[in-house]
């Protein structure tokens, strides 16, 4: 057992962008402030064997897509939200 308290994606900075791998009828990015994207959300789903981290994109209330790290191949973060 690890001394280390697990922290929920510690990075603290907004997401601006991802990429995502080429999945079929859908986009290769997004992007906050284009197509309609509000914000985009790191999130953890349970696994079956642990927590898998996730990515949401929003427009408006509504979640536009869902991502598996396994789908990501960047996340890029709000650098206007570094202190």
């Amino acid at each position: 057992m690890s001394d280390h308290p697990i922290t929920e994606h510690p990075v603290q900075q907004p997401i601006r962008a991802i990429e995502i791998d080429n999945i079929p009828e859908s986009q290769a990015a997004y992007i906050v402030g284009q197509n309609g994207v509000t914000r985009i959300e790191a999130c953890i789903k349970p696994g079956v064997y642990s927590n898998i981290p996730y990515v949401r994109v929003w427009k408006g209330d509504v979640c536009e897509a869902e991502f598996c790290q396994h789908n990501i191949v960047g996340v890029y973060f709000d650098t206007g939200a570094a202190a």
